[in-house]
C-alpha cells in the first residue's frame, strides 16, 4: 500500500506543465531604493516612500516685538497671515466671536490668564472672558499683529453691564499666547 501511494505521489510531481513554469505574467514586487549612509554603514534609509509633511508651528516665521504694547510680526503676506491666525485661533481655547475680513480684524473671547485670573477668581468663570480685537496690518511684505481690549459696546455682548466696569486688559497676555501658539503649536497642514 505504501509503495502504491509513493508511486502515485511521484507520478503527480513529475508532470510538467508549461503554464506553471512561466512567471512573466505574475505581478512583481516594487524595487525599493535603499541607500547606505557612508558614515554609518549599518543605517539604511528608504527613499522610495516620501515621509508625510509634519508642519507644526511656524518657528522663525513669527517674531514677538519687545515693545509696549506687545506686537507680533508674522513673515507672511496679510492674506496668508489672516488664514494662519484664523487656524491658530480655532485650534486653541481662544474663541472667535466675530470677524471683519475687510479690516483684517478678529474679535475674540479670551479668558484672563495668570495673576489676573487669580484676582478675578471670585467672579464666575464666564465673567472672566473678555472681548479683544486682534488686528492684522501689512508692513513691508510681512504682517503686524496687535491686540487691544474691545470697546464698551463690544464688551456688552459678552458681559453684563456691572462686569464691564471690572474688565481687566490682558491684551499683552493674549499676544504672548498667540505668539506661543503660532510659533510652537499651530498645525497649518
Amino acid at each position: 500500500m505504501i509503495l502504491v501511494l509513493s508511486g502515485g505521489l511521484v507520478a503527480c510531481g513529475s508532470v510538467e506543465n508549461a503554464r506553471y513554469r512561466d512567471t512573466t505574467a505574475l505581478e512583481k514586487p516594487p524595487t525599493l531604493a535603499l541607500q547606505k549612509i557612508p558614515q554609518n554603514p549599518n543605517v539604511i534609509i528608504d527613499d522610495s516612500v516620501e515621509p508625510k509633511k509634519q508642519i507644526r508651528g511656524l518657528d522663525e516665521k513669527v517674531v514677538l516685538l519687545d515693545e509696549s504694547p506687545k506686537k507680533l510680526v508674522l513673515k507672511q503676506s496679510i492674506s496668508e497671515a489672516w488664514r494662519t491666525v484664523g487656524i491658530a485661533l480655532r485650534q486653541s481655547d481662544i474663541k472667535i466671536t466675530d470677524t471683519e475680513k475687510s479690516k483684517y480684524s478678529y474679535y475674540v473671547s479670551y479668558k484672563v490668564q495668570g495673576v489676573l485670573k487669580n484676582i478675578l477668581g471670585a467672579l464666575n468663570e464666564d465673567d472672566t472672558k473678555t472681548i479683544y480685537l486682534i488686528t492684522l496690518t501689512s508692513q513691508d511684505g510681512d504682517t503686524l499683529i496687535q491686540a487691544a481690549l474691545a470697546n464698551r459696546s463690544e464688551q456688552g455682548s459678552q458681559n453684563t453691564n456691572e462686569n464691564i466696569n471690572h474688565v481687566m486688559d490682558d491684551s499683552e497676555g493674549l499676544i504672548e499666547s498667540l505668539y506661543h501658539l503660532l510659533r510652537d503649536d499651530v498645525k497649518t497642514e
